[in-house]
């Protein structure tokens, strides 16, 4: 199978995975018993950063979108880092912000939502067909 031929289901994948993280921004992010004292940290994902990954499913969207308007992998090679950006933002969100309010509050049992999961899932396939997308171009070349 010819190389160009793989170029319509990798901009797809990158178009659905932009669509995964959109829905993971709308589910909760951290799941907790009860309410948590004043003074705990919010352990869901920050406004900020939901804006960051909501600008890098922008970014990929117009990648992807380019990819079909100028039949080339070049544009959706680039897509790997707007998926980097989404997984950088989740695993921050898993390393930093769901321990440190663990740590203040261990008895609100404090662990990932669905939206975690979402946006991390997301996040490693749009980079990976990115990546796809990038070889494709290597060995082209």
């Amino acid at each position: 199978m010819r190389q160009h031929a793989w170029r319509g289901p990798r901009a797809a994948v990158v178009a659905a995975t932009g669509l995964g993280v959109i829905a993971g921004l709308t589910l909760r992010t951290a799941e907790y018993a009860g309410v948590l004292p004043p003074g705990t940290p919010d352990p869901e994902l920050g406004l900020s950063l939901r804006l960051v990954c909501a600008a890098a499913v922008l970014i990929a969207g117009t990648l992807a979108y380019l990819t079909f308007a100028r039949k080339q992998d070049e544009p959706l090679a680039l897509a790997s880092l707007p998926g980097l950006v989404v997984t950088g933002v989740v695993l921050r969100h898993l390393v930093v912000t769901l321990p440190r309010a663990s740590h203040v509050e261990p008895a609100a049992r404090i662990i990932p939502g669905a939206g975690t999961w979402v946006l991390l899932v997301s996040g490693i396939a749009m980079t990976a067909a990115g990546l796809a997308a990038a070889f494709a171009v290597r060995r082209a070349t």
